[in-house]
């Protein structure tokens, strides 16, 4: 019920305006959710090796941490860093992942149904995204 749920808001890169997350959806991220394999290891893959066209960065600096460990971290990221948070669906962190999207230093966030993705662009519009396969 809950995927079915989160289904029904998700969305996939069709009215997506920004073209950083466009080009992430389409070129990183739902390639990502077709392939088998433990998603986590995929994105984290992914990122690090991917070339923002959209973006002047070489290459992302993925760590992979769970919610209890954020809540202590303090959230001075640079723009090339992105947080991987694995199991935002359960009680505890949904209600902390809800918290933490709405922190200031926090651009870009991206809610996978059980993973969430946090970007720290400081050019950029926050914004939040949910996506599902396309």
């Amino acid at each position: 019920m809950k995927r079915f749920l989160f289904n029904l808001k998700a969305r996939n890169a069709h009215g997506l305006h920004s073209p950083f997350v466009y080009e992430l959806y389409t070129q990183v991220i739902n390639p990502c959710l077709h392939q088998s394999g433990e998603l986590s290891d995929l994105l984290i893959n992914e990122l690090t090796h991917y070339k923002a066209k959209s973006l002047e960065i070489n290459k992302f600096n993925v760590q992979m941490i769970n919610m209890n460990q954020l809540v202590a971290k303090n959230l001075n990221m640079n723009f090339e860093d992105v947080l991987l948070i694995k199991n935002i669906r359960n009680k505890i962190n949904l209600a902390l992942w809800r918290q933490l999207i709405q922190n200031k230093k926090i651009i870009f966030s991206i809610e996978l149904f059980e993973i969430g993705l946090l970007f720290f662009n400081p050019i950029a519009q926050k914004q939040h995204f949910v996506f599902k396969k396309s």
